[in-house]
């Protein structure tokens, strides 16, 4: 097919117009549409902050608190029209916090390109709170 042949028609350029939506695929996201790291960062923050501000650690309402977290930072960035072709996954730890160090680890396998993910932490002399979000480009 020849080069000049590649261009859009006057109806493909018509469709694109009337539905929104590029008529060619994808594969990767276009300038300015990488996963709005800051504003999730602001989204987590605000979570876990407001869920355990004054919190004493009690082990059998820690579990609540993580789905809680989990769920609140789950539904507020899918409703964030900043991302739209980017799958997300949110998972949280909440632990006793006893002076002792800790590590914690995540391994995944992506494409470096289009994806990421960021991690915040949450302390008080009770409890520590490690919530991590990661998103992937739907390709």
């Amino acid at each position: 097919m020849p080069a000049a042949a590649a261009h859009l028609s006057p109806e493909a350029e018509m469709d694109e117009e009337q539905t929104g939506q590029p008529a060619a695929y994808s594969m990767r996201p276009a300038f300015g549409e990488s996963f709005p790291l800051p504003i999730v960062k602001s989204i987590i923050n605000t979570a876990m902050s407001e869920k355990l501000k004054d919190k004493q650690y009690d082990k059998d309402v820690a579990k609540t608190w993580t789905r809680e977290i989990a769920d609140e930072v789950n539904q507020q960035i899918a409703a964030n029209p900043k991302v739209k072709r980017y799958k997300h996954v949110v998972q949280v730890m909440l632990g006793q916090e006893l002076g002792a160090g800790a590590t914690y680890l995540s391994r995944c396998c992506w494409d470096c390109d289009c994806d990421t993910s960021i991690t915040e932490v949450f302390s008080n002399t009770s409890l520590f709170c490690v919530c991590t979000v990661y998103g992937t480009y739907q390709y």
